[in-house]
């Protein structure tokens, strides 16, 4: 299988591009600068671009039969604003492709219809707008955008703090006030679930909360 990842050079993009490599997949990198990508292998295929090039964008998804986006906000509204602008055309070239499978990650800044909310998750919403307005903004964009899609995604919310701690193929994952999440998730464990949802259909059209 032949699979396109989008943020591919950062630190939960490499372990995708890695965990995707060791199962002998075909893996097509979309990097904004090849040179940050340090790995090799001749499964890999690089290719540098623009989030808001149409163009080149859908260069990189043509051939693949999934999509993976481990794409995340910077704090930086200009970087914010090009992720938005990236998921848009990953859609579009979705669309044009018949390509189903579409993986990405997400936050629980984006509320959840199945989540039952708080004073605890609405304080933690506040204070993340108010913090970084165009990193809530982007996330809750793009989220609606993945979602009103006719592709077969699932969105996976981040519930907790990112970490470099082995795969250990142990996580949790549910909804906010049903289900007991983890205070850290693994980039490695994030990015190994990522890669088991291309073969799965639980979560089709879900956007689950995990952690470890």
């Amino acid at each position: 299988m032949q699979i396109t990842v989008f943020g591919a050079s950062g630190k939960t993009g490499r372990q995708v591009v890695q965990q995707a490599l060791n199962r002998g997949y075909q893996v097509v990198a979309y990097v904004r600068e090849a040179a940050k990508l340090t790995l090799t292998d001749s499964n890999l295929k690089v290719i540098e671009g623009q989030l808001d090039d149409l163009n080149m964008v859908k260069q990189a998804i043509s051939g693949s039969q999934a999509v993976v986006s481990a794409l995340g906000p910077t704090g930086k509204p200009e970087s914010d604003q090009q992720i938005s602008f990236g998921i848009a055309n990953i859609l579009t070239a979705l669309e044009e492709f018949d390509i189903k499978r579409f993986v990405a990650l997400s936050t629980t800044s984006a509320q959840d219809a199945l989540d039952i909310d708080s004073t605890k998750f609405k304080l933690r919403r506040t204070m993340i707008r108010k913090g970084s307005p165009s990193s809530y903004e982007s996330i809750v964009k793009y989220t609606e955008l993945v979602r009103q899609s006719d592709c077969d995604w699932t969105l996976l919310r981040i519930a907790s703090l990112l970490t470099n701690k082995p795969l250990n193929k142990s996580v949790h994952v549910g909804y906010l006030g049903k289900d007991k999440l983890q205070s850290k998730l693994s980039r490695a464990n994030l990015a190994w679930y990522m890669l088991e949802q291309l073969d799965s259909t639980e979560f089709v059209h879900q956007a689950p909360a995990i952690s470890d």
